[in-house]
């Protein structure tokens, strides 16, 4: 039988007050797939009332089961909303349970590439910008016999400069099997010979990094939403996305980057001790009094 998972790692967050989409996707045998047709009922939290009944959800070309929220939808913040997707799929009706909140604040990211090659600038040497020639091309293709190396999707999300046509382009995606960069258009064509640089983002790595702050603040029993200034993490949002790009460089346990990724997993849980957290203990979205200063301790020992 098919199983549902969310879009994201955890559960989703829907702002107060705000119109937003509730997404969704089923997998089977590591694959998405795509039902012929579903249904959302929501519940309120701790509730057997229905916000929403059995209400028909659009089915996306990538199998996303979609249904858009009103503000009226999400007009209280609270925890633990109850969703049950009943969708079908190969003549059978398969049902999901799950849970998602609406809060005042969301723990944002702050962080960029840069950041991360500022942290450890030996990254730049090791892929993170690629200079090379084309062998052919096309206004939204680099085509490069040298990127075959790489693995499908590396330089997706980065950016491509043509100097040639002295601008840059986001990439799109990468084609390990022809070596073929494709891009958002360029203004001319790229021909033979033409000069160009990738860039490549970190973006999964900082989203890994990412999961992993809002994971560890959960087994201290607080919710990352109620943390209103999302500068407080920089520090170990940083060390740990720098950590996550080493364990994907690393080979075996006698690489360099072995050891770099240890000693930044460490060097971040270290950072996440010391830090003085704006924590909105009382989720009414305003910081005062002792919730100016919550250090690791009392987070540790405060309610959930």
């Amino acid at each position: 039988m098919p199983i549902v998972k969310d879009m994201n790692p955890r559960r989703q967050q829907f702002l107060a007050d705000t119109a937003d989409v509730f997404k969704t996707w089923v997998y089977e045998n590591n694959r998405r797939v795509v039902p012929s047709s579903a249904a959302i009922t929501v519940y309120k939290p701790g509730s057997t009332e229905k916000l929403v009944d059995a209400q028909a959800m659009t089915i996306g070309s990538d199998g996303a089961m979609i249904y858009n929220l009103t503000a009226a939808h999400n007009d209280v913040a609270d925890e633990n909303y109850k969703a049950v997707v009943s969708y079908v799929h190969g003549g059978t009706t398969c049902y999901a349970t799950l849970f998602y909140d609406v809060v005042n604040s969301r723990l944002v990211k702050v962080i960029t590439d840069e950041d991360i090659v500022d942290e450890l600038p030996q990254l730049k040497d090791n892929g993170w910008r690629f200079h090379g020639t084309a062998g052919s091309g096309s206004t939204t293709t680099i085509v490069d016999a040298g990127l075959k190396r790489y693995d499908d999707d590396y330089f997706t999300g980065g950016l491509a400069r043509s100097f040639d046509n002295d601008e840059t382009r986001e990439v799109t995606g990468f084609a390990s099997s022809t070596g073929t960069v494709t891009t958002t258009a360029f203004s001319s064509a790229i021909t033979s010979g033409g000069k160009y640089m990738l860039t490549r983002s970190f973006s999964r790595e900082i989203r890994r990094a990412f999961e992993k702050m809002e994971e560890t603040l959960g087994r201290m029993d607080k919710r990352a939403h109620l943390i209103l200034d999302p500068g407080d993490m920089r520090e170990v949002h940083i060390l740990w996305s720098v950590a996550e790009v080493c364990k994907g460089l690393l080979t075996d346990e006698k690489s360099i980057w072995w050891g770099l990724w240890k000693d930044y997993e460490k060097k971040g849980a270290e950072a996440l001790e010391g830090i003085n957290f704006k924590y909105d203990e009382s989720a009414d979205g305003v910081i005062t009094g002792n919730e100016e200063n919550v250090t690791v301790n009392k987070i540790r020992a405060g309610r959930g």
